[in-house]
């Protein structure tokens, strides 16, 4: 059932083919990000004190992110994150597109506002189909799943299902906000010191306001002053110089991306579409961003045929055998080569039908 909007306050919901506005009752302007154009990891951060969780979430979100400009929301239970990662520059411009460019967006991914289901489920997005594994009422899988082929297949074993699994297709409509927890004093006993200190810096404002207020009024207003002007000195010549600077970002920012690796993940995706169907287990796996190391276990391993799979793919430079342990192994070293601008084969051949 969709919820009926009992404010003003206006929600947009952006997707690959668009945006559009969608009726939800809120307080502030609300920008949702699709789930078809998010990125989205389960990520078990129990053992990081809560203090810490935030830092370490941040640096998770720049490891897994494809974005060079990201976007990040996390979701926390205990330790137990959902993540969602999306184009933080492709946001920007479609809310610069909105008749209401002047709001103060609120930016959540969609799927806070989606009810858990049991275990899994595909939600309709358009001609786009997403897949969504549940656990105790938490979302610990989402990915677009493709319409047919190998990677079809892919997506549904990294999620943990069968590859050819009837999945129910779910209504995508609002309902109300999951990734909220209720404040909790109990979280601040667990933390005594920084329950001490904050406290602590209480007082202390409060006696240095009563103390400026008492007697130091005129003497903090003339220092501030000075501070102004000393301040307003030190930025005179880097604001004489604003052009120069961002005509030098800008120098800086495509040097950047001509120099943009391929991820982790998309290299996991190209190696797995290409030999997944050759070998029996992945005994290791070591990515750089400039090589790939992979050993399998391959009961009768063809190095030939390993090698001329591999190269097909145009982010996979020289693809090299070593020799392994046994005999029914197979360590393969590859060169990465730099961002072609051909789509890898996992996306160009599941946009065409399928390899055949």
């Amino acid at each position: 059932m969709k919820l009926r909007a009992t404010s003003s306050a206006p929600v947009r919901c952006q997707h690959r083919d668009g945006t559009s506005s969608v009726a939800l009752a809120t307080q502030r302007p609300l920008w949702l990000v699709g789930a078809d154009i998010c990125v989205f990891a389960r990520l078990d951060l129990a053992r990081i004190p809560e203090r810490h969780r935030a830092r370490a979430v941040a640096e998770r979100a720049r490891q897994l992110s494809p974005f060079p400009d990201q976007g990040w929301h996390a979701a926390d239970r205990d330790g137990s994150i959902a993540l969602w990662c999306w184009d933080a520059a492709g946001v920007r411009a479609a809310m610069a597109a909105d008749p209401e460019s002047e709001r103060a967006w609120e930016i959540v991914p969609e799927q806070v506002f989606f009810s858990p289901v049991r275990d899994a489920c595909l939600r309709e997005r358009g001609a786009t189909m997403v897949l969504e594994r549940w656990c105790d009422d938490e979302l610990v899988f989402s990915t677009v799943l493709p319409a047919a082929g190998q990677h079809r297949a892919l997506c549904l074993r990294s999620a943990g299902l069968d590859a050819d699994a009837d999945l129910p297709v779910v209504a995508a409509e609002p309902g109300p906000r999951w990734d909220r927890r209720a404040f909790d004093w109990r979280r601040m006993l667990r933390e005594p010191f920084a329950a001490g200190v904050a406290l602590l810096a209480l007082a202390s404002l409060w006696l240095l306001w009563s103390l400026g207020v008492l007697g130091g009024t005129h003497l903090a207003n003339h220092r501030l002053a000075n501070r102004i002007a000393t301040q307003q000195q030190n930025l005179a010549p880097l604001l004489e110089q604003r052009e120069q600077a961002l005509a030098i970002a800008a120098r800086n920012a495509a040097l950047a991306a001509s120099f943009e690796q391929v991820s982790a993940i998309e290299a996991a995706a190209e190696f797995e579409y290409l030999v997944g169907a050759r070998y029996q287990r992945m005994l290791d796996w070591e990515f750089s961003p400039r090589a790939l190391r992979v050993t399998l276990q391959d009961a009768t391993p063809d190095n030939r045929a390993y090698v001329e799979a591999l190269e097909r793919s145009p982010w996979f430079d020289r693809v090299g055998v070593s020799p392994a342990p046994n005999p029914d192994q197979i360590t393969l070293q590859i060169s990465l080569a730099p961002r072609a601008t051909d789509a890898p084969l996992y996306v160009r051949e599941a946009l065409a039908g399928g390899r055949s």
